[in-house]
């Protein structure tokens, strides 16, 4: 069915759980990979050097090289052992949902397999989610994977603010 599959990565430990279900759903479909690291800084330009000092600029842009090594290095990790043919992807964009489609097109891919955004509530509706904007955006398939246990350690987290805030009162 499918033969090409994006896969973004933020390093998180969500992400690391869609990757390694992300491998899995490859290797049974024998089907590829492109992993994707969006870093989400933009170019070193005019801009940033009247705001910032340059070398802190390169001190961002270095970071965030190696966080990238570091992210798809755990990926093509898993699809070597796997036996999965992958490619390792790293890009810079201020919108990391648009580098997301865009890279899926440009590479051919014909899914984007993504973490379903951790972030909740509030939060959500006013910074958004990638995962949203990829899948209200892209006209390629987007198959959004959840972590099993995720809802459970919401609920535990809303528990403990609550009697945190019980506490208070």
């Amino acid at each position: 069915m499918f033969q090409h599959i994006l896969l973004p990565t933020d390093g998180s430990q969500l992400s690391r759980e869609t990757a390694e279900r992300a491998v899995a759903f490859a290797k049974a479909g024998n089907v590829k990979i492109t992993a994707l690291y969006a870093k989400a800084i933009g170019q070193p330009s005019e801009d940033y050097t009247d705001l910032v000092h340059p070398a802190a600029v390169d001190r961002l842009l270095s970071r965030a090289e190696g966080k990238s090594k570091e992210y798809l290095g755990f990926i093509k990790k898993l699809c070597k052992d796997a036996g999965v043919e992958c490619t390792a992807l790293a890009v810079v964009s201020d919108t990391p949902w648009e580098a997301i489609i865009k890279a899926a097109e440009d590479n051919n891919c014909d899914l984007i397999f993504m973490a379903k955004n951790s972030r909740g509530g509030l939060s959500s509706l006013l910074v958004g989610s990638e995962t949203y904007r990829v899948l209200t955006h892209s006209s390629i398939p987007v198959l959004v994977f959840r972590a099993p246990g995720l809802a459970a350690s919401e609920r535990k987290a809303k528990e403990k603010a609550r009697e945190k805030d019980k506490k208070k009162a």
